[in-house]
């Protein structure tokens, strides 16, 4: 018997000292999951960047609050409401904290590409992947910028170490945006001599893989080009006032003239209305937040076929309700009025799943061109802000446009900027906060009547993000208590440097 067990111990023995040599190589894929791994192509990696510039930063909290403030929309019910009627909302730290976050999330994954496609990265030669990312820092550093003022940047962009990084002023960080996109540019216009799987991302290229083909996978290369030059011509028109002597209308102009020539190439996220869906659509889903705003139906002339499109009854009055099919406007700051999801018309492109979202239209290119000229000749603007209304219609889907066009007699810069305030509504309203703000600090505001009764209460800017103002105390010292958005004009709208 003791044998018997003598043997089974040897044989155990055995067994502990077979598995003791195994080397470290098998015993450090042991615990590797293949589902998880810890390194991927560049291209997959860009997919999540420009997904979320797209639905979480442009189309998400940053835009869909600067809908209220330009009354795109009225806030009708929730913390919507609670913006609108100006009760503390736009002075909290969780406001904006989901942009806050993605935007941030963006940048960091930006700079991994960057660093991967640069010299001794392991796709180092990737100069289209490089440049892509390039592009993509600028558009999310200057959202940032434009809706916050100053914010981390340099520091944060170095996020292995600095993690109570500064804050950068927004004049400095203009400056990088131009250098950004000036490095984008060579780099895009340069030769692969990376050959691996994301030197032609192809599907992974969810803004311009529209315009590939098999024969010519990196047709797209062009597209992006054409994108870092609008984005020029839009930050310089951002910056044409508080700085003209560096950024003047024929700096406009000149980027204009090299960015996109039709509404193929604008930089247009498309969602499939299955696995991808318009934000405003699903906000609908889950309850009318926005209701029809009467100052926008107030500036639209009576005969712009957009009416019919821009507004519908609400959907959630059954059928059966004496209310059914009728249209009713939202009044601005909700005076008197109570939260009330089931009353207000809403948008019909809320119940367009495949609405979407722009970083920069074609629209929005040639209504800076029409600007530009005719800022600096009155009468020269005219036909540029046709095209641009054209485009636009063509956006908003609406027929009828060429009567509409004839039927304006006078293409001067008020009626310029109210086409393109026009053009801005459901997809765009933060690009209309921007020009809002610029126009206010130039004194030009009667291209729109706006309604809301407390114009005190028009936020100059939005607060940070919750968990920065909670864990860095650079961020903490700029947010105080928040009140500053009513006071604190970015510097690009005639802030402080």
């Amino acid at each position: 018997m003791i044998k018997k067990y003598l043997k089974y111990i040897a044989v155990g023995s055995l067994a502990f000292s077979s598995m003791t040599s195994c080397s470290d190589k098998i015993m450090d894929e042991i615990n590797k999951n293949p589902n998880n791994p810890t390194e991927v192509p560049t291209s997959f990696v860009l997919t999540d960047v420009i997904s979320r510039a797209a639905s979480s930063v442009s189309s998400g909290d940053f835009g869909m609050y600067a809908a209220l403030y330009v009354e795109h929309q009225v806030g009708i019910d929730g913390q919507f409401y609670n913006a609108e009627t100006r009760v503390g909302q736009i002075t909290q730290t969780s406001t904006y904290n989901n942009a806050w976050v993605h935007a941030y999330t963006g940048l960091r994954d930006i700079a991994d590409i960057i660093e991967h496609c640069s010299e001794g990265g392991r796709e180092a030669g990737n100069y289209h992947m490089l440049g892509r990312a390039l592009v993509m820092r600028a558009y999310y550093i200057s959202v940032l910028t434009d809706v916050c003022g100053d914010v981390p940047f340099t520091e944060a962009s170095d996020y292995k170490n600095y993690m109570t990084p500064k804050l950068d002023k927004q004049a400095q960080i203009y400056d990088d945006i131009f250098n950004i996109l000036d490095e984008a540019i060579v780099n895009l216009n340069k030769d692969n001599t990376f050959e691996g799987q994301a030197s032609a991302p192809g599907s992974q290229d969810v803004l311009y893989d529209r315009l590939n083909s098999r024969a010519n996978p990196e047709a797209s290369i062009d597209a992006w080009i054409k994108l870092a030059h609008g984005l020029k011509a839009r930050a310089h028109m951002r910056l044409s006032f508080i700085n003209p002597s560096e950024h003047s209308y024929q700096d406009v102009l000149d980027e204009v003239a090299l960015s996109f020539t039709s509404a193929n190439e604008e930089a247009r996220f498309e969602y499939n209305g299955s696995t991808s869906h318009n934000p405003n659509f699903l906000f609908l889903n889950v309850r009318a937040y926005y209701g029809a705003s009467q100052s926008l139906r107030d500036n639209m002339d009576d005969n712009d076929p957009r009416i019919a499109q821009f507004f519908i009854p609400n959907v959630y009055v059954p059928s059966s309700s004496p209310e059914y099919g009728k249209l009713y406007f939202a009044p601005n700051g909700m005076t008197d009025a109570t939260p009330a999801y089931n009353k207000y018309g809403v948008s019909s492109y809320f119940l367009d799943a495949t609405q979407p979202s722009y970083m920069l239209s074609y629209h929005e290119v040639k209504f800076l061109e029409a600007e530009a000229k005719e800022r600096m000749a009155a009468g020269s603007g005219e036909e540029a802000a046709k095209d641009a209304i054209r485009a636009a219609f063509k956006a908003s889907k609406t027929d009828d446009v060429e009567d509409y066009i004839t039927s304006i007699s006078n293409f001067d810069i008020d009626r310029i900027m109210k086409e393109k305030y026009l053009a801005f509504y459901q997809a765009e309203s933060l690009e209309a906060y921007n020009d809002m703000r610029r126009l206010e600090a130039m004194g030009e505001t009667s291209y729109i009547n706006l309604q809301h009764p407390a114009p005190g209460m028009f936020p100059l800017r939005y607060t940070y993000g919750v968990g920065d103002v909670s864990n860095n105390p650079n961020v903490s010292e700029a947010q105080g208590d928040g009140q500053f958005v009513f006071t604190e004009k970015v510097w690009w709208a005639g802030g402080s440097r």
